[in-house]
């Protein structure tokens, strides 16, 4: 299911400020940010390079960023609600000089609203400002523009639209030429004029106030509204709500049912089809569902009325030394304490995570991936044709496309080494309850389901009642080869690499397939590796895949082999190999030519040989959904 979109309730709050620094301000603006409930904050000076991504992090927020290349300072940021559809725009003019930023935010009707921020150095050069002047004239083009900044051109008189310098001249010419006015009235610094609120609509900016500063920065900060109904993600993928479940009564609709009767004479796939079928309706009836994604979330437990207290506090002496009734060291004093308060409120909410950990592993990593990584999701995305796909089913396609294009149908031929493979004809595989309930018990309830809609928390609690059809499906599987449509397929979900966002060669696939499905895998595995022991097919040497052996355990091995022949006066000759596609261009043949070459029993080799042939993919974002995609080499991620 994808995702819907709903209206705002008609404009956007915003807030921006230059913060000469977020260094060690990140906490204030975080109580703010968080007490007033911004859509969206705009920040030039971040001062931020690539060390910064911890502390950057604002729980409810997607950070769009860039940062200055090569030297200290500069910067600037924009932080978005979460639930706001919008998407980065990339502009190729100036795109590694001018410090801007540019996002696009989905509106009803086709309304959308291009937010752009810029920082403009007092020293910026002439080719710098051209390249800049080429991003606002492609921004322009956009039905409504808002552009915030610190362009540093405090000789421009914008009440007469007069100038002295020559680029401040130039700057008045290009906001002329893109018909965009500048809102903002107030001096910000001083009795300087350095920050603008510009835009392309007059009637799509109001109720803009001036007023108290962040941290300690000599900038004040603009409060301003934009007047648009603006998108926001109102979720339809909708989750099981675990809270309300009724496991008992799930329990007992599925013990009533006779599975060696009804599932006697039966096909794998048939089999499986009334068991799915059984389980998805009595979890109906007894597990309701919620909304993945809705409102904001709740204020966090780290901001107390104490803390609210002292940020009102500090407004109110802002004001007084506004006004001469308050020095500028009295001010400092004021600053530093609501600082360390927050910190203090923050550090103590993190400490009472690290003491309880052992009891709450999931607040604790929960808090801690929220930090660590900048989740901004799937951007905007280049097709085939270069053009640039916003929507997300859109992406979701362009991405299975690329995912899909790199399988190939050259499966090959090989020939065993070995002639003397041998082949079990002594019996059949078995598989038995006890084996498929250890199965059931040892999964993680926090992992995701894959197509067939199973979730592994609701298979893990029914252990002890699924553990009988399961068995009988996996053991006729494995004797006949058949193997069940919904194992063949995947979910496939894009993880962001490195490079360019817009570029779909940058993102990894990992599948999420059947969780019973896995299951049989495990189960298959385990068959193999006692096959492979036994053989002692493994060499020493491997590491990789192995148990009880790592990267660790391979580089002390390395480590000791190479000294040993410099000890010795030998000398050594190391080659590093790297596999491109390396789980996406397995061939088929060849691995199933490798398991007969290993002595693999005939069942094992033609269950693995049936399900690879047919496998299907679709690539899902944000609930949205590509069409499906044959797989015709490589073996799944995350299987």
């Amino acid at each position: 299911m994808g995702l819907q979109f709903v209206q705002s309730t008609g404009y956007l709050k915003c807030l921006y400020t230059n913060a000469r620094s977020l260094g060690n301000k990140q906490e204030e603006l975080e109580a703010l940010a968080q007490t007033k409930k911004y859509d969206l904050i705009g920040i030039t000076e971040t001062w931020w390079d690539d060390s910064h991504d911890w502390s950057a992090v604002m729980e409810g927020y997607r950070l769009f960023r860039k940062n200055r290349q090569g030297r200290k300072g500069g910067g600037v940021a924009l932080y978005v609600r979460e639930h706001y559809d919008c998407s980065e725009l990339q502009y190729k003019e100036g795109e590694k000089l001018v410090e801007s930023l540019w996002v696009r935010f989905k509106g009803a009707n086709s309304s959308d609203v291009v937010v752009g921020i810029c920082y403009r150095p007092p020293n910026q050069v002439y080719e710098v400002d051209e390249a800049f002047f080429g991003q606002l004239s492609e921004a322009s083009r956009s039905q409504a523009l808002v552009l915030m900044g610190d362009f540093n051109h405090p000789d421009i008189c914008w009440e007469t639209n007069t100038a002295v310098h020559r680029q401040s001249r130039k700057f008045l010419e290009n906001v002329g030429d893109n018909f965009l006015v500048q809102v903002l009235k107030d001096p910000t610094r001083g009795r300087a004029q350095l920050d603008l609120l510009l835009t392309n609509r007059e009637e799509l900016i109001g109720d803009v106030e001036v007023g108290d500063n962040l941290g300690s920065s000599d900038h004040e900060m603009v409060d301003f509204r934009i007047l648009t109904k603006g998108r926001k993600e109102s979720s339809k993928i909708h989750t099981l709500d675990f809270k309300k479940a009724d496991f008992d009564s799930l329990r007992d609709l599925m013990e009533r049912i006779p599975w060696d009767v009804n599932m006697k004479g039966k096909g794998v796939q048939d089999s499986w089809q009334y068991f799915k079928e059984a389980l998805l309706k009595a979890q109906k009836e007894t597990i309701p569902t919620r909304s993945k994604r809705g409102k904001p979330g709740r204020r966090p437990d780290w901001l107390t009325g104490e803390i609210l207290g002292v940020l009102k506090h500090k407004k109110e002496a802002y004001r007084k030394w506004k006004l001469g009734q308050m020095t500028r060291e009295e001010l400092k004093c004021i600053v530093r304490e609501c600082r360390g308060v927050i910190r203090k409120a923050k550090a103590q909410m993190e400490l009472r995570l690290a003491k309880d950990v052992k009891d709450n592993k999931k607040g604790f990593y929960r808090h801690v991936n929220k930090k660590k990584v900048i989740r901004e999701g799937v951007q905007s995305l280049m097709d085939e044709g270069g053009n640039l796909v916003t929507e997300d089913v859109g992406k979701a396609e362009v991405l299975n496309a690329f995912f899909a294009s790199v399988f190939t149908d050259k499966v090959g031929s090989w020939t065993p080494v070995l002639s003397d493979a041998r082949w079990e004809e002594d019996g059949q595989p078995l598989v038995g309850k006890e084996q498929v309930r250890n199965y059931l018990e040892k999964l993680n309830v926090h992992k995701s389901m894959g197509p067939d809609l199973m979730h592994p928390r609701v298979l893990k609690e029914l252990a002890n009642v699924i553990e009988e059809p399961l068995a009988i499906i996996f053991e006729k599987s494995w004797r006949s080869g058949e193997i069940p449509d919904d194992w063949k397929k995947a979910n496939v979900v894009p993880i962001f690499k490195k490079g360019k966002k817009d570029d779909p060669g940058n993102y990894r696939p990992v599948s999420l397939t059947s969780v019973p499905g896995k299951i049989m895998e495990g189960i298959i595995k385990e068959s193999i590796l006692r096959h492979l022991n036994e053989r002692k097919v493994i060499r020493n040497s491997q590491h990789g895949f192995t148990k009880g052996k790592s990267c660790l355990t391979n580089l002390i091995s390395f480590y000791d082999e190479v000294t040993g022949s410099v000890d010795m006066g030998k000398s050594v000759d190391v080659i590093y190999l790297d596999f491109s596609k390396a789980f996406d261009t397995v061939s088929h043949n060849i691995l199933a030519s490798k398991l007969r070459e290993c002595g693999l029993d005939k069942w094992t080799v033609r269950w693995i040989e049936r399900w690879l042939e047919g496998r299907a993919q679709r690539v899902v974002i944000n609930g949205s959904m590509s069409g499906w995609r044959s797989v015709s080499s490589g073996v799944p991620q995350g299987s």
